[in-house]
């Protein structure tokens, strides 16, 4: 995630939480529909494909993280809503506290949605560990699998400039 300093213009930490809860919502639809799509290629067939079955198992053990990371975001767009309320109030001792404590908050939740994201991809990279050794092991040509991985992801949300 991008946000290296949370205390810039409100608006601007807005736009670019619209494009990380975009981002990481798209990421969370494209292993719902991976799985849901394996699983249907492995009901109509005689025997299910095991590859498959452990990539997708291993996407979705990401997802719970991947919503952690996105509830975190969620609460964060309601405290840079909150900035963005204070922020047009008039300046007082007791508005700038509580504009301290709600950059704080925002802090909090947009450095909790930064640990689930880490937590996410080291579940997936411990779970291609597991995976991937089975493969490198045969030297010989690999036939094809007869069931693709998953629909290839959307594109991220472009990053907007102001």
């Amino acid at each position: 995630m991008p946000f290296t300093d949370a205390r810039h213009c409100v608006s601007d930490n807005l736009d670019e939480l619209d494009d990380r809860v975009r981002d990481i919502a798209g990421l969370i639809v494209h292993i719902t529909s991976a799985a849901a799509f394996a699983d249907r290629e492995e009901t109509g067939q005689a025997g299910a494909n095991d590859g498959t079955r452990g990539r997708v198992t291993a996407l979705t053990r990401a997802v719970g993280t991947l919503g952690r990371a996105l509830a975190d975001l969620s609460a964060a767009v309601a405290h840079a809503g909150d900035l963005q309320r204070l922020d047009g109030l008039l300046r007082s001792a007791e508005g700038a506290r509580d504009q301290q404590v709600t950059r704080s908050a925002l802090d909090n939740r947009l450095n909790g949605a930064r640990r689930h994201l880490y937590e996410a991809g080291r579940q997936l990279l411990v779970e291609a560990e597991h995976i991937t050794p089975a493969h490198a092991e045969s030297h010989g040509p690999k036939a094809p699998s007869s069931a693709p991985l998953a629909p290839r992801p959307a594109k991220p949300a472009p990053i907007r400039t102001r």
